[in-house]
């Protein structure tokens, strides 16, 4: 018999975890157009502990973009 178990891997403590309410601290050029300084989105993925994130916005349109840590502020 295997047993499954999950591992849980949180970010770094400088990191933001998955479902995290973020804002941008600059403006990002997207295909669909300009997201704003300020624009709030949230954390659907964390890539290498930290070093990206996927990050959905819904305002001032929808977009998925990803992001360096550095763009992102709690």
């Amino acid at each position: 018999m295997t047993i499954l178990t999950a591992v849980r891997r949180d970010p770094p403590a400088t990191g933001f975890p998955e479902l995290s309410v973020v804002a941008l601290v600059r403006d990002v050029i997207t295909d669909d157009g300009l997201l704003p300084a300020g624009s709030k989105g949230t954390v659907v993925a964390v890539y290498s502990s930290g070093d990206g994130y996927e990050v959905e916005f819904f305002a001032p349109f929808h977009a998925v973009e990803t992001l360096d840590g550095a763009d992102l502020t709690a």
